[in-house]
């Protein structure tokens, strides 16, 4: 498993986070484990780099586009 914190600027309330949620509800291997929208962060659990392309695809859809992330293996 690979843990990522991504910033979404987009990002900013529970209302935001429940639309988050709901995006990566469905995708296997992908855990949310923690969010914070004063910093705009989410840190992402994945079972690998292409699930969380796909997750970030995911996101970026549902209008909540990954800016920048930070890789911790």
């Amino acid at each position: 498993m690979r843990t990522v914190n991504w910033v979404v600027p987009d990002f900013h309330c529970h209302h935001c986070l429940s639309r988050i949620t709901e995006a990566l509800r469905d995708i296997k291997g992908v855990r949310l484990l923690r969010s914070d929208p004063t910093t705009h962060t989410l840190t992402i659990e994945g079972s690998g780099p292409e699930v969380l392309a796909f997750a970030k695809r995911h996101l970026a859809q549902a209008g909540y586009p990954v800016q920048s992330n930070h890789n911790f293996e």
